[in-house]
C-alpha cells in the first residue's frame, strides 16, 4: 500500500513564509543547468564527512525528480504547520539543525554518501507529532494485489499520530534490513531530534500551541473536555464580574496604570471579540487570520452572500485565544469587500449571530451587528 499525504488539518495566524523559501531554493537548485551548478560542486555537498558543506549542503540535492517531489510535498504540508507555530526565522535555523542532527546520526552508524533534505523533514514530521498529535492528516491510498487482481485507490483521514508511528516503524524495519537505497537512519536521526526539540519547547513554554499536544494527549485531555473547562472558566472569573473591573489604560499609550494588589481581575469577555490579524490574498481568493479574545464558542455556522465560497477553521468550536482562519473564493469576481455571518452558540447553548463587513486590500474587519 502506498499512502501520500495531502493536507495536516491546523491553525495559525502567520503566514510560513521560510517554509515556502526553503521549498523553492531546494526545487531551483535541483533544476539548474549544469554550467551554473556543475556535476563537481553537487559532488562536494554529497554527505560523505564530517564537513560544515557536506552537512549542509546535502539536504538542498537530490537524486531524482521524484525524490524531490515526494520530499517537497512532505515539507510542505508538515513544514506550513510547523512554521507557522514557531515563526520564520527560527524555523529555518530548527531545519538546519535537524538536518545535521540527521546527518551526524547518518554518519555514525551507516556512513554511506547520501543526498536529501528527508532527514530534516523527518524532524519536521516529529515536531508536528509533538505539537499536533490528534490533528487529521488526510491521505491518498492506492492498494495494488496483482495476484488476486486487486486495485483500489482513494482518499482517507486520520489522527497525525497513527500515520507518523506508521512511517517511523517503516523506517526502523528498513535499517535493520538489507540496504535498499534509502538513508533510514537519517530519517530516524532527524526525526527523535525533531521530537525531543519540540518537547523541550512545550516543556520550557518557548512555544503556545493552540491544538492539544503530545502532554495533553498522555494527560487524557480530550477536545470537548478543554473547551468545557475555558467555558467554565469564563462563567467563574468573567460572567460574575461587576462591569468596569480590570486593569485601566492610560489613554493614547495603552501601558496599565499602576493599581494596588487588591485590584479585581480583568473579566473574561461575555462574547466572542475576533480580531484580524491579517489579511492574505487578492482578487478571487481571500484568507483572513482571526483570533478570538473573547469568550469560547460552538456550533460555528458561516453564512456568505450567493456565489462565493467559505472555509472556516476550526469549524465545531473556537476558544478564548485560539487562532483561526476563515477563506473566501468566487469563480471570476473579485472580492472587493465581503459582508458575512458567523452563527454560533454560547455556554448555555443560545444562539447567536454575528455580521462582519471586510474590505480586503484594506485589511478591515467591523462588526455591523450582533444579536
Amino acid at each position: 500500500m502506498i499512502l501520500i499525504p495531502y493536507k495536516l488539518e491546523t491553525t495559525f495566524t502567520r503566514v510560513p513564509y521560510a517554509n515556502a523559501a526553503l521549498i523553492a531554493v531546494t526545487s531551483i537548485l535541483y533544476f539548474l543547468p549544469e554550467e551554473i551548478f556543475p556535476s563537481a560542486d553537487k559532488q562536494s555537498l554529497v554527505l560523505h564527512n564530517w564537513e560544515v558543506s557536506s552537512l549542509l549542503g546535502n539536504m538542498f540535492l537530490h537524486g531524482s525528480f521524484f525524490h524531490l517531489l515526494g520530499n517537497m510535498l512532505f515539507l510542505w504540508i508538515f513544514g506550513n504547520a510547523v512554521c507557522a507555530s514557531v515563526g520564520d526565522a527560527a524555523y529555518v535555523v530548527l531545519y538546519l539543525c535537524l538536518g545535521v542532527i540527521a546527518g551526524v546520526v547518518h554518519l555514525v552508524v551507516d556512513g554511506r554518501p547520501a543526498i536529501g533534505a528527508s532527514g530534516a523533514i523527518n524532524g519536521i514530521v516529529g515536531m508536528a507529532l509533538v505539537f499536533f498529535p490528534r490533528n487529521k492528516i488526510h491521505s491518498w491510498y492506492f492498494l495494488a494485489i496483482p495476484f488476486i487482481w486487486l486495485f483500489k485507490a482513494g482518499t482517507f483521514a486520520t489522527k497525525a499520530y497513527w500515520l507518523v508511528l506508521y512511517w517511523l516503524i517503516f523506517d526502523i524495519l528498513g535499517s535493520m534490513g538489507s540496504p535498499d537505497g534509502i538513508a533510514h537512519w537519517m530519517h530516524i536521526g532527524g526525526f527523535a531530534g525533531g521530537m525531543i526539540i519540540a518537547v523541550c519547547a512545550l516543556k520550557f513554554n518557548l512555544i503556545v500551541s493552540n491544538h492539544l499536544n503530545l502532554f495533553d494527549m498522555f494527560a487524557g485531555r480530550t477536545e470537548e473536555e478543554e473547551l468545557a473547562r475555558s467555558l467554565a472558566l469564563e462563567q467563574q472569573v468573567g460572567f460574575a464580574a461587576p462591569a468596569g473591573y480590570g486593569v485601566p489604560l492610560i489613554e493614547g499609550t495603552g501601558e496599565p496604570i499602576a493599581v494596588s494588589a487588591f485590584s479585581p481581575p480583568l473579566p473574561v469577555p461575555a462574547v466572542p471579540e475576533f480580531q484580524l490579524k491579517q489579511c492574505v490574498g487578492s482578487g478571487t481568493l481571500i484568507t483572513l487570520y482571526i483570533v478570538n479574545n473573547g469568550a469560547s464558542i460552538n456550533s460555528l455556522n458561516l453564512k456568505v452572500p450567493r456565489g462565493v465560497t467559505a472555509q472556516i477553521s476550526p469549524s465545531k468550536y473556537f476558544r478564548r485565544g485560539e487562532s483561526g482562519w476563515i477563506r473566501f473564493s468566487t469563480t471570476d469576481t473579485p472580492i472587493d469587500s465581503i459582508e458575512f455571518i458567523i452563527a454560533y452558540q454560547d455556554s448555555a447553548k443560545t444562539p447567536h449571530k454575528m455580521r462582519f463587513h471586510c474590505i480586503p486590500s484594506a485589511s478591515t474587519l467591523e462588526i455591523v451587528s450582533a444579536v
